[in-house]
């Protein structure tokens, strides 16, 4: 049917760290809808939460850099 989308080959598990090609942001899966096709995604410095349908497998420098700001913040937390 034309203007329907196809469910993505790369459908990441909850708490998979996911590059958002829509919003150019990185961060966590959180849940998938497997009827909009859309993925929400938690930021890695917090608990910001967010949607798209634009997505795919991070680089290995995206992933240090999610886990660099994940350890930042919970540094300052500690710090507390």
């Amino acid at each position: 049917m034309s203007g329907e989308r196809l469910r993505p080959a790369f459908v990441p598990d909850p708490g998979e760290l996911v590059t958002d090609t829509q919003h150019d942001r990185v961060g966590y899966a959180s849940a998938w809808d497997n009827r909009t096709l859309t993925l929400t995604l938690k930021a890695p410095t917090g608990d910001e939460l967010w949607d798209t349908t634009e997505f795919r497998r991070p680089t290995v420098g995206e992933v240090l850099s999610a886990r660099v700001a994940r350890e930042n913040r919970d540094r300052r937390w500690r710090g507390r």
